[in-house]
């Protein structure tokens, strides 16, 4: 896969680190035990649902399905943010330089796997009773760029396999 550069690496690597910080300090605690979880992030998160009336971080405890993207989430996708920030940061400065191949395969299952499993959470978001208009745009503006980013990388590392390919076939 050709290294992501300048702009595009600079948004990917905001994307994973905050992404990092995000999963550990808010999405965690939807499956950890609360005797876990300093009380000043609880009060956070209550903070942020209410604020923001996300219906999905305010009552985890009590969704499943929700749950099950969490965990998915921490046992995979948080390894994924913390190698893909390593990989970017690697200092590629040319789009000709590439990375490991296995990355590739990583950016395409995680992105695979992310943007899916944001198709259940946009439509809960979107379809909230509770929520005024004006409180689902908002909350859907705060969930949006977890389905945009990773459609976008599994979008290079597809679309970069292809164009290898071609390449070979005209040469």
């Amino acid at each position: 896969m050709k290294a992501i550069t300048g702009v595009a690496n600079t948004a990917f690597l905001g994307f994973f680190a905050s992404h990092i910080l995000a999963t550990v300090v808010i999405d965690s605690q939807a499956v950890l035990p609360d005797a876990w979880i300093p009380q000043g992030l609880q009060n956070l998160l209550k903070w942020y649902a209410t604020s923001f009336n996300d219906p999905l971080m305010g009552n985890a405890k009590n969704l499943l399905w929700f749950q099950s993207l969490v965990w998915l989430e921490l046992l995979f996708q948080l390894p994924f943010f913390v190698w893909a920030c390593s990989i970017l940061l690697a200092q590629k400065t040319t789009a000709e330089e590439t990375y490991p191949e296995r990355f590739r395969y990583a950016c395409i299952a995680y992105g695979g796997h992310a943007s899916t499993s944001m198709v259940p959470i946009l439509v809960a978001l979107a379809t909230n009773e509770g929520a005024t208009v004006t409180e689902r745009i908002t909350i859907l503006s705060v969930y949006i760029p977890y389905l945009i980013f990773p459609i976008i990388l599994l979008w290079f590392a597809i679309a970069d396999r292809h164009a290898d390919k071609s390449d070979k076939k005209t040469a």
